[in-house]
């Protein structure tokens, strides 16, 4: 029998009790880092996830054969690794110029877009190696960075949509045992998780991007009691290693370009600290080396002119992605006291390109144990719809770290499977001093049953196992028991 509090001990007459029947109870998940409403809006539209480029080709020509002329065609999924080359809007155009067709990359940093939608973009407001063209002006390849959101933000979701995709993903999540969130969100977002009332059971706390922070403050002073907590602002320093747009301290091999940059290391600074006058904490993308001691800097100068706190204890403030790392910087996380917000499962599709792009560079990636071991905290989550938000499959890449074919990459940074275990569970609710996490008296009852022992089986079989119980705040969300 397990024993589940719905009151906070000691008031045990809350109690209720559930036969777990000699299934595996954990903590509920927590996805860190996640696009949850991007997510949900992405289960409608044109995946290209995992496909060829002619397979794309086709698939994108039969959802305009059924579309009226003037229709917007999107989704995403594709990656230059899976196409073998970064695909051009010459052959969207080839398609149709009847209607707007906009594809994100499977890392979101890229869009693969139609002339009618490129054309809607002002060259002006963008580097060249954010819209590459020609020397005539013509579209040379897909829209990258700044480029490619500006590109996506012309698509139009209605309230009605959102807030359908939002309910979508919720069902979703309570099946992958997943209880609590950081989504990473535009204020416009913001009304429709509002619009769903209670309807939204999901713990959802916001990281809500630079660019519309303060809309976000408005709609949190308009709305104190919403179902959505602000926690965090987010901001770029780099791209992706998939458009190859990371920001390196070495070029790519073969190449002379090490990536995009964004904001000068002054204005880094200022904004760092205009965020934390706000009293959240910063999220910072950085995905290349150079991006994360670029970030890592701007933090120990924060640190050297304050020391900021919310109800007496230092803000959360971490590097996302966190994905490569040179050896000089990995013990200066636990130094400055900065997380590392980290997506295992990426590990899937990196393998093949981090070999490509950085050569031994590649040992520089996902150092797990290398940050584990220097005192660092590593929060853990999915980056969802880039990759796949169970939890299962995150858990198999942090422990497993290999490729297609079963080769090991880079063993020293595996990680043991409690300690990612606790990425997912007690470390991120531990960083905001919430009672969740785990299974003890005391806490709040976010618990799942398991169809295996995840401790007991043999890695491979991670990646099969299911969540058969969740269990949120004491109530019963999900089950097939």
């Amino acid at each position: 029998m397990a024993h589940f509090f719905t009151e906070p001990y000691p008031k045990v007459n809350a109690a209720h009790w559930l036969d777990a029947k000699g299934h595996l109870a954990l903590p509920a998940f927590c996805d860190s880092h996640i696009h949850f409403s991007e997510y949900g809006l992405r289960l409608a539209q044109l995946d290209l996830s995992g496909l060829s480029l002619q397979a794309a080709l086709e698939c994108i020509r039969k959802r305009v054969s059924t579309a009226p002329k003037g229709a917007w065609i999107i989704g995403g999924g594709w990656t230059r690794q899976t196409f073998g080359l970064f695909p051009t809007a010459t052959m969207l155009d080839e398609i149709s110029t009847e209607h707007f067709i906009a594809l994100r990359s499977a890392d979101w940093h890229a869009a693969w877009c139609n002339s009618r939608v490129l054309q809607k973009l002002n060259p002006h407001e963008f580097a060249e190696a954010e819209l590459p063209r020609d020397e005539q002006g013509k579209f040379r390849s897909v829209a990258f960075e700044r480029a490619a959101k500006k590109a996506m933000s012309f698509v139009t979701i209605s309230a009605q949509e959102r807030q359908t995709a939002i309910k979508l993903a919720q069902e979703k999540f309570f099946k992958l045992g997943i209880t609590e969130i950081l989504t990473m969100e535009e204020a416009a977002a913001l009304p429709d998780y509002h619009a769903l009332s209670e309807a939204l059971k999901l713990r959802v706390r916001t990281c809500i991007y630079l660019e519309s922070l303060d809309a976000a403050k408005k709609f949190y002073a308009a709305h104190p009691n919403t179902n959505t907590s602000l926690e965090a602002t987010k901001l770029f320093l780099d791209g992706s290693l998939g458009s190859e747009t990371c920001s390196m301290l070495e070029p790519f091999e073969g190449q002379r370009t090490s990536g995009i940059d964004f904001y000068s290391d002054s204005d880094l600074v200022a904004l760092f600290k205009l965020v934390e006058r706000e009293g959240l904490a910063i999220s910072v993308h950085a995905i290349g080396d150079k991006a994360v001691r670029r970030a890592l800097n701007a933090f120990e100068k924060l640190h050297a002119l304050s020391s900021p706190q919310v109800n007496g204890t230092t803000l959360p403030h971490r590097i996302e992605h966190a994905q490569t790392i040179h050896d000089s910087d990995v013990a200066r996380f636990a130094k400055l006291g900065i997380i590392a917000s980290m997506q295992p499962v990426h590990i899937r599709t990196d393998i093949a390109v981090a070999r490509r792009l950085l050569g031994a560079r590649a040992e520089r990636l996902y150092r797990f144990n290398s940050l584990l071991n220097s005192g660092a905290s590593l929060i853990f989550g999915s980056d969802a719809p880039v990759e796949s938000p169970n939890v299962f499959e995150g858990l198999f890449y942090a422990v497993a770290r290999c490729d297609e074919q079963g080769q090991v990459w880079y063993g020293h940074e595996r990680l043991r499977l409690p300690d990612a275990v606790q990425a997912y569970t007690v470390n991120p609710r531990r960083i905001i001093h919430s009672p969740r996490g785990a299974c003890e008296i005391g806490y709040d009852a976010d618990i799942i049953l398991l169809s295996e022992n995840i401790f007991q089986i043999p890695t491979e079989r991670l990646v099969q196992t299911q969540v058969i119980t969740t269990i949120l705040g004491g109530k019963v969300v999900y089950s097939i028991l």
